[in-house]
């Protein structure tokens, strides 16, 4: 009981600096060019924000599983065993929120693209199967199913989406509609 006290504190310090370095990534760049700008760029930008807020709001849920609360288990709380896979779904959510931003930020021309767009595409198989398999067996159960797998199925398939779109995007916007071989 101690340590799940203790790894609230945890997962509330975390959350309160993860917000204040969210706060100094995310820049918004004043367009003075006037020049407009394409669509696959600014779809571009438009699919990694939403990846980014699809990563940050997925974190968020899980945080606040984490911190205690119990919508969504019916009441019950969380074993251990599922706290700690908790503990380990929020990093990786924010981890995704990075990756998107630094898909469609400057900044994150400081990383290799090949590295960016391996995590993207992974991030995009992964949410994509979970998403589609756990649909199909949500489907082929007898029992009724949850309100709250209704729910988590599609949302897992929209975040492969957004990470697939936002990779995608990426290669054909830095290849003026070329795919490069070797990216950087």
């Amino acid at each position: 009981m101690i340590v799940l006290k203790l790894s609230k504190v945890v997962v509330y310090h975390f959350l309160i600096n993860f917000m204040l370095f969210m706060k100094g990534v995310i820049t918004i760049k004043k367009n003075n060019d006037s020049r407009p700008q394409s669509k696959s760029k600014k779809w571009l930008f438009f699919t990694g924000f939403a990846a980014f807020a699809w990563s940050t709001l997925f974190g968020l849920v899980h945080i606040y599983w984490a911190a205690g609360g119990t919508a969504g288990f019916e009441g019950r709380t969380m074993s251990e065993e599922l706290f700690v896979i908790n503990l380990m779904t929020i990093v990786l959510c924010f981890i995704a929120a990075f990756i998107a931003l630094a898909l469609v930020q400057a900044w994150g021309r400081k990383f290799p693209s090949w590295l960016l767009l391996t995590l993207a595409w992974i991030a995009c198989v992964v949410l994509g199967l979970r998403g589609g398999i756990g649909a199909i067996q949500s489907m082929l159960q007898v029992e009724p199913v949850p309100l709250l797998l209704i729910i988590v199925e599609p949302f897992f398939l929209l975040g492969g989406i957004l990470f697939g779109l936002v990779a995608f995007l990426y290669i054909y916007t830095n290849s003026n509609g070329r795919i490069k071989k070797g990216m950087e």
